[in-house]
């Protein structure tokens, strides 16, 4: 059946139902007569039932056909349409229906998929978990794109059709990824030399035009894909994108040429600088022009005449129906001496009428981006984008139209930015994605934050509720919020593409139109950003996303009418003072003012004019007007700064960085980020919000030294081999009011790690961590980081939730986020900088037993301690070793690449990790070189003329070896008479002890017990030696350790790695807790142990161990319950 012929028409019933027929077969039942139903009359005119699908799971659904009434608009009605039929389906016992929504004589239809909210349970089994609706949309009807929809129907026919394969169908996730694969590709190809893309830069310099290619090209896909939602809203014509219409209007337009970039030039520059960016006729009367011989440097005018076929006016009239959007959205980032004042002019757009070349013929002012990489029949980026459904509404996890929504600006950004280094300039080709934080986490997290921020009950949780019902009896409550919830502020200070801000002002917006009844969606959005919400980043683009997709939100509320200036479109703000590119964790620390007590009269006054003129110039539209407001910026804030410094604030050189700021310059980052001089917030942010990048220092270090060593200074958090994560949490704290609230996306290893030590005891000394949902295997993001959400405020105890169940994807997890109460927490009292151990319910019960034993591990051992660090282990170990005779032993050196004859006495058998294994004897073929004398229980090193004397053969190896011993650690040896010693000789006089050994990586206990203490080993296995007074034997010991208990409490409270393999250091095993062992019990279980390690039936081996296995929870007292509890 032909798909296309039926989602790309009118909607006619008999064509859909032939369709369903085609997908469902005769699982599909259509009534004789439809049968109507009883709707509200506001929203439709008619309803009918259709029929019913019986599903292969045993579920069914019902189908419906409503006309709407004349008022719905069927491109934005969201709730009203989801839940019109809500009663009607589940009253008949349905799981969920499809829905089409239509007017009689109109293109467009909306067919919608509704249902509860379903997902899989811990057994894998689909399952309603609530029953909150749920509805997935497709836009469909005449002249809009139906491949999405072809694909994922044809998807749905070859399935098992179940509901999740329903779901599935409808995924919004999919189709992102489908997209962004496609996006992906076409920008590999752009950046890529061969396609000869450059912007100038600095224009006296012909060898830069491809640096920083990477951003430049994201920041014109970005700027298209705005262009792509808006013209949803029928604000920019299709034909400007129409190669037949750009064949009739430009000369020599070839759509496949692979070096001519004329309608770059001439079409999507214009359209950018000189269209949007400049008001259809401003206060001064100017109106949109092109520019003349005395006016090249204005960039807001028309320029490349000469490309065109049609005359001046023409090309005027062609841009005439775009409206000014103004908000520096498509602002030239160009600077001209004559304009800007700069020194050197620098062309980061290229947009210029100056053609002159370079020898190679390449311009020397302008951009340059082949026709073909927009035109390109199967490549083309106008290809790809045509081949999508977009939308300008960005979906919400209840409501998704299975079509391309704002958010997408935010993913592209992150998902392409994060597959560049820009630090090595080099493009990580393999990577598909970067941490860009799902809409449902997001949702999750601004929800939280705002109900704390208001205060939590039942009552203020209830406005978020997707049931919520407006009451008259509650209007002055609702009044208080209104007015409390208009007076937050929020800050993200790693605020990426906007995720958390975007999130934060369509969650605001929806509460307050709930409850203030009649108001003006955009002049409230408006208020919200300008009063409430602020961003930061290191990275110049990632503010100018975020600004789009602001824009966006504020378009979506607007109409297009012909009949009103500027088209009825209102002009966007500046966004400037309110998302600024800044390294968040660098302060402007202010000098102690003791000495100076008096503050200059003229501080406040300048501030406060400060302020005004950045509240002027959030509205300010004209070039003129913009260009008068900045200087006045510039003037008051190096007034401000001097006034400062003369006043004892800051530090002079201070000041100066401070009024050297410039909040309009879109290609600067600042160095430091100070709220009170960006944003004039004094006081500190009701909430700090965000996800803040996951970086440890050495990566820092490769490419930041200067960053790296001002953490290590200046924060009390940045210990040993830190995150950067945890630098963030800190500068949080001093960003966020005293009784305000942070909730940070993150990795949950700083809880028990020894480089999270620091914040521990900064959170711990401010009482000020709150709770922890932790994802564990999750991967809320395509990386391998085990992640969770944490609310930090004051708090006496840590509430903390781990993921009980798998997730299949997002939304399945924003069901569960959706379920969680207050009471599936675990209350931890938590009070020291060592390592946490956080839990669930069921595990801090067994827990809680575990830790009434008077002993712990640290308390059994007298010392826990690593292997031999050779610093050239090629050279000193030796493989395949074999004794030749009473004194001697050959082995393999992997150095020298050939067998080697050593004697004994300058030799020790070596185990390495997988030479070690559970209640298996101890034996290995390796030996390692060891140059140390061990007399009197102490390690000498041998002078180089004793091993020539003892051992010539030995010397005569190492002599061979002596260029690469010396050349170690960077040459560190090089005049070094003791070039053949251990560099770190650490706990060499352990060994020759009794102990049990464990490498330090294992699934599972893995201990072996060394009773005459014959092995060394190396630094992947570690050794323990019990103290003196400790009656148990090393026997029972090695049970304890080798138990599943012991397994199960290290995985509750330790660091898991790649495929459930754990670390066994001593950090996290020095906590286990250890009974008391009756000398009875130790004689048992050390019998059942020498009896095990000589066994060779592996039957017989595992009755015996499982008899030890019982022994050590009888030892600590577990009941059937708990033991199932840790055998699970």
């Amino acid at each position: 059946m032909n798909y296309k012929e039926v989602i790309e028409a009118k909607y006619s019933r008999e064509a859909w139902q032939g369709l369903l027929y085609d997908i469902f077969h005769n699982k599909v039942k259509f009534w004789r007569t439809p049968t109507p139903i009883h709707v509200s009359s506001r929203l439709a005119k008619e309803a009918l039932s259709l029929g019913n699908i019986s599903l292969s799971d045993g579920e069914t659904i019902a189908v419906y056909e409503v006309e709407l009434n004349e008022k719905v608009d069927i491109e934005r009605n969201r709730h009203g349409i989801r839940d019109i039929l809500t009663t009607d389906w589940r009253n008949m016992g349905y799981a969920g229906a499809f829905v089409f929504g239509y007017r009689k004589n109109e293109s467009v239809l909306r067919f919608s998929y509704v249902s509860e909210t379903w997902g899989f349970n811990k057994q894998g089994e689909y399952e309603k978990v609530s029953t909150d609706t749920m509805r997935y949309t497709y836009l469909l009807g005449e002249g809009r794109g139906c491949r999405t929809a072809i694909d994922q129907f044809s998807t749905l026919k070859n399935s098992k059709q179940t509901l999740a394969d329903i779901t599935e169908a409808f995924s919004v996730e999919a189709l992102t990824k489908q997209f962004y694969g496609e996006l992906f590709d076409w920008y590999l190809w752009a950046i890529d030399p061969v396609t000869g893309v450059s912007f100038p830069n600095n224009t006296s310099i012909e060898d830069d035009d491809r640096e920083d290619i990477e951003t430049k090209i994201i920041r014109m896909i970005t700027r298209i894909m705005f262009i792509w939602f808006i013209k949803q809203k029928n604000l920019v014509p299709n034909r400007l994108f129409d190669p037949e219409y750009i064949h009739t209007i430009l000369k020599d337009f070839d759509e496949e040429s692979t070096t001519n970039g004329n309608y770059y030039n001439a079409i999507l520059q214009n359209l950018f600088f000189a269209t949007l960016n400049r008001a259809i006729e401003d206060e001064e009367g100017n109106k949109r022009k092109f520019a003349t011989a005395s006016k090249r440097d204005i960039k807001t005018l028309y320029r490349y005449e000469e490309l065109f076929t049609i005359s001046e006016q023409q090309v005027i009239d062609m841009f005439a129906e775009v409206p000014f959007l103004n908000g520096g959205l498509f602002e030239c980032l160009d600077k001209t001496k004559t304009i800007d004042g700069v020194e050197q002019a620098y062309n980061y757009d290229g947009f210029s009428r100056n053609d002159r070349t370079f020898a190679d013929g390449r311009y020397r002012y302008r951009a340059i981006v082949p026709n073909t990489l927009f035109f390109d029949e199967k490549r083309g980026l106008f290809s790809i984008l045509n081949k999508y459904n977009f939308t300008i509404e960005e979906n919400t996890p209840e409501e998704q139209q299975v079509a391309l929504d704002p958010e997408l600006l935010g993913k592209v950004f992150e998902n392409l930015l994060g597959a560049y280094n820009p630090e090595t300039k080099e493009t990580a080709r393999n990577q598909s994605g970067s941490f860009y934080t799902p809409r449902e986490i997001v949702k999750y997290m601004v929800d939280e934050s705002l109900i704390a921020y208001l205060g939590e009950s039942d009552f203020n949780r209830s406005l978020f509720a997707p049931n919520f019902k407006y009451e008259v009896a509650h209007v002055e409550e609702y009044k208080s919020i209104a007015e409390k919830l208009k007076a937050v502020k929020v800050l993200d200070p790693a605020c990426g593409s906007g995720a958390f801000p975007m999130g934060l002002l369509n969650r605001m917006a929806e509460v307050l139109q709930r409850i203030e009844l009649n108001t003006n969606v955009y002049e409230q959005k408006l208020a919200i950003i300008e009063n409430c919400l602020y961003g930061s980043d290191i990275q110049s683009i990632a503010a100018q996303i975020t600004k789009l997709r602001f824009f966006i939100s504020l378009i979506v509320d607007c109409e297009r009418d012909a009949s009103k200036p500027n088209f009825g479109i209102p002009t966007l703000p500046n966004l400037e003072t309110k998302f600024v590119a800044a390294n968040s964790l660098i302060a402007k620390k202010k000098q102690d003012r003791q000495r100076n007590l008096f503050e200059n009269p003229e501080i406040e006054p300048t501030k406060e004019e400060l302020a005004k003129v950045r509240h002027e110039h959030f509205m300010a539209k004209s070039a003129s007007a913009k260009r008068r407001l900045r200087e006045k910026d510039q003037e008051l804030r190096e007034k401000l700064a001097k006034l400062l410094a003369d006043d004892n604030n800051f530090a002079p050189e201070d000041a100066i960085q401070l009024a050297a700021w410039n909040p309009y310059d879109q290609n600067a980052v600042s160095k430091f980020f100070d709220p009170e001089w960006m944003f004039g917030v004094t006081d500190g942010f009701d909430i700090v919000i965000g996800n803040p990048p996951y970086l440890r220092i050495q990566e820092l270090r490769k490419f930041n030294n200067d960053l790296a060593d001002y953490l290590s200074d200046n924060y009390k958090s940045a210990v040993g081999s830190f995150d950067l994560y945890v630098t963030f949490v800190e500068r949080g704290l001093q960003l966020v009011k005293p009784k305000g609230v942070m909730y940070y996306i993150m990795p949950v290893k700083w809880t028990n790690s020894s480089f999270g030590k620091g914040l521990r005891s900064i959170l711990c000394e401010k009482s000020f961590i709150s709770s922890i949902i932790n994802f564990e295997a999750y991967q809320v993001f395509e990386a391998s980081t085990y992640t969770g959400i944490h609310c930090f405020k004051q708090s006496k105890s840590l509430a903390y939730l781990e993921l009980d169940r798998d997730m299949k994807n997002n939304q399945e997890l924003q069901n569960y986020l959706s379920s969680i109460t207050y009471n599936d927490f675990v209350n931890i009292n938590i009070n020291t900088s060592e390592a946490w151990v956080l839990t669930n319910k069921k595990v801090n019960t067994v827990l809680e037993k575990l830790n009434k034993c008077p002993y712990r591990l640290s308390d059994v051992f007298d010392k826990i301690f690593q292997g031999i660090a050779t610093s050239k282990d090629d050279v000193y170990f030796l493989y395949d070793c074999r004794v030749i005779n009473p004194f001697e032993i050959e082995g393999y050196s992997k150095y020298l690449k050939k067998n080697v004859v050593i004697e004994n006495g300058l030799v020790k058998p070596l185990l390495k990790g997988e030479d070690v294994h559970r209640y298996e004897p101890l034996s290995s073929d390796r030996f390692v070189i060891f140059p140390y004398d061990l007399s009197n229980d102490k390690a000498k090193l041998f002078s180089e003329q004793q091993i020539a004397t003892l051992f010539p053969k030995g010397y005569l190896y190492l002599k061979e070896c002596e260029d690469e011993l010396r050349g170690r650690e960077k040459g560190r040896l090089k005049n070094d008479i003791l070039w053949y010693r251990y560099i770190y000789p650490k706990n060499l006089t352990l060994f020759a002890k009794e102990k049990l050994v464990a490498p330090e990586i294992s699934y599972g206990g893995n201990f072996s017990y060394d009773l005459n203490g014959q092995y060394y080993s190396t630094t992947t296995i570690y050794g323990y030696i019990k103290k003196e007074d400790i009656s148990i034997s090393y026997e029972t010991l090695l049970a304890i350790m080798n138990s599943r208990l012991c397994w199960w409490f290290l995985k509750n409270t330790g660091t898991v790695l790649a495929n459930g393999y754990y670390r066994y250091k001593p950090a996290y095993l020095k906590p286990m807790p250890i009974p008391n062992v009756s000398i009875e019990t130790d004689s048992a279980i050390r019998t059942m142990i020498k009896n095990l390690l000589v066994l060779k039936d592996e039957k017989e081996k595992k009755i015996v161990a499982d008899k030890i296995e019982q022994e050590v929870f009888s030892l600590y007292g577990l009941n059937k319950d708990e033991i199932s509890i840790v055998i699970l």
